[in-house]
């Protein structure tokens, strides 16, 4: 069944709007750790969605990237109360400063030398971003759930809050009252109940970036649909939804099938594919890509087709820096719409295409390039990172052509430098040009990091020699790029043709006007 684009109810720019991005984000990636990498963590946590309140236990296993490691910083809500860190059974001294703890280990680590440490902690969190950590209620039943991206992570956990390191395994094991249950990332690998007390263990053992862990805690029920691939194997799709919602979803989210099926048709095979998919409601107005399982406000074509698309960029593609947020939004909202032409009428493909460019031309300027990382309304901003993100692909397809820009697409996932970890805008571009034998230089200084866009003028007239001469001329709607590169299809016929029989016709690419 056909659904119309809904393109207001998609992700974080749900919230853009909000008050809380009116100042600056008082927190920001931190710059300061590269003297370790994160090999695994271990996070358990005690909470209760009555109580908006967390304790925890996280586990880190660290490796030196210098000669003599001394000592090692997290970030956590300076409001959170540490209560010890232990290693090797020994208490280790720590001081604090804002929303930083800096640690003094035991002995001093050489290069590649591992070792690890728990932070005990306990107190009621902070709200820096869409959530961080919130605590709602659905139909009189008590929530919480977290959403950290951008800069939420340490709002309720003790973390390397970076793009530039992921955790290569984690085990999230949550504690609540035998009433509720906890959705998380990876594989449920053990629930058990004990004394009024829910115990679950969701372990998960692919790299995932910091602000992608999540927990969301309620009286879930839950129930799975599958994907069948050619080989035989199955992907899970596990969906933890409300119980007044459960007729609904089980309608709706069977959709994610021919979606998923798509996008592996046209990127590659969804990257945790041997762990699952899933879908766990909330309560915040959007969703949030949460590596394999994404938090739902419900499931509407849209919102369901964005956040599968993230899997594939956003969290195993994880953009590098906040200034390149379209790697991240851009390419979701993009896939999107290749879901409307793909799997559903083509009326619907094209109002997708024409919300999104009303959305982009309704201000003159922006860039799709970011410029102020800490300003949290513009990274999501609705009409830029993701409307003019999208049309920024678009155009590339366009530009080099469909089976050259697919193929890039694909190249640019299965690159190993950027597959797992974090990419910047010019890693894809070289794909880009590499599958499409052309440079895109100009093409991004005017579309990328230019602002605002061009309005085309066509003039013609039928010349003494019988000819017809056409003279195309743009406008920019913005001083920083004064002619935007682009390829113009123009379309001729004669009075003897018909609309419906001259769009059988070629179209003519002219590049100079």
């Amino acid at each position: 069944m056909a659904q119309e684009p809904a393109i207001n109810i998609t992700d974080k720019i749900a919230k853009q709007e909000s008050n809380r991005f009116v100042q600056k984000s008082r927190f920001s990636e931190s710059q300061n750790y590269s003297t370790y990498d994160l090999i695994y963590q271990r996070m358990e946590w005690q909470v209760n969605p009555e109580i908006y309140y967390i304790a925890g236990a996280v586990t880190s296993v660290f490796k030196s990237k210098t000669a003599a490691l001394s000592e090692i910083g997290f970030d956590l809500y300076a409001e959170l109360i540490v209560d010890s860190i232990i290693q090797n059974k020994q208490h280790l001294n720590f001081s604090r400063a804002e929303n930083r703890i800096t640690i003094e280990l035991g002995q001093t680590l050489s290069e590649n030398e591992t070792d690890s440490l728990t932070i005990f902690y306990q107190g009621e969190p902070g709200d820096s971003g869409f959530g961080s950590f919130a605590r709602n209620s659905h139909n009189g039943a008590p929530i919480i759930w977290t959403l950290s991206e951008p800069y939420g992570a340490l709002d309720w956990w003790p973390c390397k809050q970076s793009l530039s390191d992921k955790i290569d395994s984690t085990d999230i094991i949550v504690t609540s009252p035998e009433q509720y249950r906890t959705a998380s990332n990876g594989v449920l690998v053990s629930e058990t109940v004990n004394n009024g007390l829910r115990r679950m263990h969701w372990q998960h053992r692919y790299p995932i970036a910091t602000y992608l862990v999540a927990i969301a805690v309620t009286n879930y029920i839950s129930y799975s649909d599958f994907v069948d691939l050619k080989d035989g194997r199955q992907i899970e799709i596990l969906n933890y939804v409300y119980p007044e919602y459960e007729t609904t979803a089980r309608e709706n989210t069977p959709k994610t099938i021919g979606m998923m099926k798509l996008f592996n048709d046209l990127v590659g095979e969804y990257p945790f594919a041997d762990e699952k998919y899933g879908h766990a409601q909330f309560s915040w107005r959007g969703g949030m890509e949460h590596q394999t399982m994404s938090f739902m406000y419900n499931f509407s074509f849209e919102l369901v087709a964005h956040e599968l698309a993230h899997q594939w960029f956003g969290d195993y593609i994880t953009l590098g820096s906040w200034q390149d947020i379209w790697l991240n939004e851009g390419f979701a909202t993009y896939l999107t719409g290749l879901a409307y032409e793909n799997l559903q009428q083509e009326y619907w493909w094209k109002r997708w295409r024409r919300l999104n460019m009303e959305r982009i031309t309704s201000e003159p300027d922006g860039s799709v390039f970011v410029q102020d990382t800490l300003d949290v309304g513009r990274l999501f901003s609705s009409r830029l990172s993701y409307s003019k993100g999208a049309y920024l692909l678009h155009m590339l397809r366009w530009v080099v052509g469909d089976e050259p820009f697919f193929q890039a697409v694909r190249n640019y996932f299965e690159d190993p430098e950027v597959a797992n970890g974090f990419a910047r805008t010019s890693q894809f571009v070289n794909h880009l040009e590499a599958a499409g034998d052309t440079s895109l230089t100009e093409f991004f200084d005017d579309w990328f990091y230019g602002e605002g866009y061009p309005a085309y003028a066509a003039q013609y007239r039928n010349t003494e020699s019988r000819q017809l001469e056409i003279k195309l001329s743009q406008v920019s709607s913005h001083e920083s790029v004064s002619f935007f590169e682009m390829p113009v299809p123009v379309r001729v016929y004669n009075s003897s043709k018909t609309d419906s029989a001259s769009k059988k016709g070629h179209h003519h690419r002219k590049k100079d006007c």
